[in-house]
């Protein structure tokens, strides 16, 4: 007697390589994108009688040529400002602004900065403008 084999082919999906690629994707997603940042709970802050807001004086420095820096109203040449910083103003984190005309030599304005950073201020910034149109 002969018995019937039947060759039917069990068809499985490969499960394995589907959550590798599942993973990766989630891997993605989290990466590219962007966090949030949470808030928090809403909560009320206690009140004061003095409400003093301590805020940060900028320090404007204006260079017209080496031989005239205005700062504080004075005029400064390269050498004097950096005496004159030390003396006025000892605290580090104090932020001073810089302002030059644009057609100001790149090495005038590094100078500036150098001065500025050797009398021991840190947080230097250059004066910009933004710029409109190609």
């Amino acid at each position: 007697m002969k018995l019937e084999i039947s060759r039917q082919k069990i068809s499985s999906t490969v499960l394995i390589s589907m959550t590798d690629v599942i993973f990766l994707l989630l891997i993605f997603l989290l990466i590219a994108s962007n966090f949030a940042a949470q808030t928090g709970l809403p909560f009320k802050l206690p009140g004061s009688v003095s409400q003093e807001r301590q805020t940060r004086q900028v320090l404007h420095i204006q260079y017209l040529n080496e031989k005239n820096i205005v700062f504080l109203d004075k005029s400064y040449n390269l050498d004097t400002l950096g005496e004159a910083l030390k003396s006025e103003f000892s605290n580090p984190e104090q932020v001073v602004r810089l302002s030059a005309e644009k057609t100001t030599p790149l090495q005038s304005v590094i100078n500036l900065m150098d001065v500025v950073r050797g009398a021991g201020f840190e947080r230097v910034f250059v004066a910009t403008e933004p710029v409109t149109g190609p």
